[in-house]
C-alpha cells in the first residue's frame, strides 16, 4: 500500500512539472510571435520610407536634368566663339581670355569691351632710382632684368645707387667699403624670464620718443643690455656688445652664412665673419635668434665687466650636436664641442 502512495505521489509531481514547462513553453512562443510581428511592421516601415526616398531621388534627378539643359544651351555660345579663337592658353601673351562682362552695384561694367581711347595724360614726375625696378614683359617673351630709371648705360647692367643693409654685431664701425647708418648698442629681453622678443636690436644712442608715459609700466616687453657670456674669454666676459647698422652700396642682397668664415663664392663681397652666438640651451634661459658677432668682439666702452644685476640679454658661442647614426646634423664635417663660425655678405 505504501509502495502505491509513493509511486502516485512521483507521477503527480511529474504531472505538474509538465504542466509548469508546457505553460512556460506557450508563454515563451507568445513573445516570440509578438516581437515577430514588431519587426514585420518595422520592416513595412522601412519599405515605405523607402519608396518616398526613391520617389524624391527621381524628383531632383529631373529636376537637375532640366537645368543641366539650360547651362548645355549657354555652354554651346561658348563653344562656338571658343572654336573662332587661335590655339594657345588663355591669358599668355597674344591669346584673349574668355570672359562674360558683368556689372557691380557701383553700375561700372567689369570685362567689358573697352571704349575709344581718350586724351593722353599729363607726363608724369620722373622716377627714383633702383627701388622702382619692375620686371618687362615684351613681345619676343618674358625676361628677368629689372628696368630702372637711372642705371649704368655704358654696361647695360642694372645698377643700386641704395645697398643692402646689415646690422655687424661685436663692432663699432662698419667695413671702409660700406657706409656706417648708425654705430648703437646690442639689446634684448632678459636671458632668465619669459615673454618679450626673441630677436637681437641695434639700439642707437639717441633715442626719440613720442608723447611718453612717466613711470614704469607693467603691461610693458622690456628690453636690456645684450652681453657677452663668454668664459673662455675671461676679458670680454660680461662687457656689452656694441653694434654698427651699415649699407653695402651698389649691392642688392645680403646673407648670413652659419658654421663658415667665407662667402659661397667670388660673386658675393665678405662684409665681416666672426662666431655664431645666441643665448645659452638652458632651462633658465629663453630663446633668441642666431647672430653673427665679429670675430673682434670689441665691447662698449662704458662696461666694467661686472654683473648688470641679472637683468642683461646673454650671448654664448654655438656649438653643433651630431648625429652618428645619419639622421640630422652629419658627424665629420660637425664636430662637437667645436664652435661654429659665421659670415655675412653681399652681392
Amino acid at each position: 500500500m505504501d509502495l502505491i502512495f509513493v509511486l502516485f505521489v512521483v507521477f503527480a509531481g511529474r504531472i505538474t512539472v509538465a504542466a509548469v514547462v508546457t505553460n512556460d513553453l506557450q508563454q515563451s512562443h507568445e513573445e516570440a510571435t509578438s516581437e515577430i510581428k514588431k519587426l514585420q511592421e518595422e520592416l513595412r516601415e522601412m519599405k515605405e520610407w523607402r519608396l518616398s526616398i526613391l520617389e524624391e531621388v527621381h524628383t531632383l534627378r529631373d529636376s537637375l536634368r532640366d537645368s543641366e539643359g539650360e547651362t548645355e544651351s549657354k555652354q554651346r555660345t561658348r563653344r562656338d566663339v571658343a572654336a573662332e579663337l587661335p590655339d594657345c592658353i588663355p591669358g599668355t601673351l597674344g591669346c584673349p581670355v574668355i570672359s562674360t562682362p558683368y556689372y557691380i552695384p557701383s553700375g561700372q561694367c567689369i570685362l567689358c569691351p573697352a571704349a575709344s581711347s581718350g586724351p593722353p595724360g599729363p607726363v608724369g614726375p620722373p622716377g627714383r632710382d633702383g627701388r622702382d625696378a619692375i620686371a618687362v614683359v615684351t613681345a619676343s617673351g618674358a625676361t628677368n632684368t629689372p628696368c630702372f630709371s637711372h642705371g649704368n648705360q655704358d654696361s647695360g647692367r642694372p645698377s643700386n645707387t641704395s645697398g643692402a643693409v646689415y646690422i655687424r654685431w661685436g663692432h663699432h664701425d662698419c667695413p671702409s667699403y660700406s657706409e656706417l647708418i648708425y654705430t648703437g648698442t646690442g639689446a634684448s629681453a632678459n636671458h632668465f624670464t619669459s615673454g618679450g622678443g626673441v630677436d637681437q636690436l641695434c639700439l642707437p644712442g639717441d633715442p626719440v620718443y613720442h608723447a611718453p608715459t612717466p613711470g614704469v609700466g607693467i603691461s610693458r616687453a622690456f628690453l636690456y643690455g645684450l652681453e657677452y657670456q663668454v668664459s673662455e674669454i675671461p676679458e670680454k666676459l660680461w662687457h656689452d656688445i656694441p653694434c654698427a647698422v651699415c649699407m653695402a652700396a651698389s649691392r642688392f642682397s645680403k646673407l648670413m652664412v652659419p658654421a663658415k668664415n667665407t662667402c659661397p663664392s667670388s660673386d658675393w663681397v665678405l662684409e665681416y665673419s666672426g662666431y655664431l652666438m645666441a643665448e645659452r640651451t638652458h632651462t633658465a634661459h629663453h630663446r633668441s635668434m642666431h647672430i653673427c658677432v665679429d670675430q673682434e668682439l670689441q665691447t662698449v666702452d662704458r662696461t666694467s665687466g661686472g654683473l648688470s644685476g641679472n637683468n642683461r640679454g646673454l650671448m654664448n658661442f654655438v656649438e653643433a650636436r651630431c648625429s652618428e647614426s645619419g639622421g640630422g646634423i652629419p658627424c665629420g664635417p660637425y664636430i662637437d664641442g667645436y664652435e661654429l663660425t659665421c659670415a655675412v655678405c653681399t652681392r
